[in-house]
């Protein structure tokens, strides 16, 4: 009986110690991307992770062809993993091309799969006021 409340009192301790510093604790519930021509978008960032998908679906750091992004500094404000980061206007592939490509082609994969998804269409995404 002894080293089960031992073990309680350690899975216990290891929580209290690994969960304050969580960062999925510290995103925000809705995330909005301004837009040049179209309205804004608003990201339901709380959806994504309640639904399970893994943050590695969309954050990303690419090497060789393979995602290296280290999960833990997905925090909110680190300026190092924000998508403009790497999409700037220069880049090979610039954030709006960047969103596009992920989010519809996410979307689009789900609706293949006969999944419940998000939308595809241009005002799906950019709700006019």
């Amino acid at each position: 009986m002894k080293m089960v409340g031992c073990r309680v009192l350690m899975i216990t301790v290891v929580l209290l110690l690994v969960l304050p510093g969580s960062s999925v604790k510290a995103q925000p519930d809705k995330i909005v991307f301004e837009g040049k021509t179209r309205p804004a978008v608003t990201l339901p960032h709380n959806r994504h992770a309640e639904a399970g998908l893994p943050c590695k679906d969309c954050h990303h750091i690419y090497e060789n062809g393979k995602n290296i992004l280290d999960e833990g500094k997905l925090e909110q404000g680190n300026k190092d993993v924000r998508c403009f980061t790497c999409h700037g206007p220069k880049s090979q592939l610039n954030l709006e091309q960047a969103f596009h490509k992920q989010c519809v082609g996410c979307h689009g994969k789900y609706q293949k799969g006969k999944k419940k998804t998000g939308p595809q269409y241009c005002g799906g995404c950019h709700v006019r006021k």
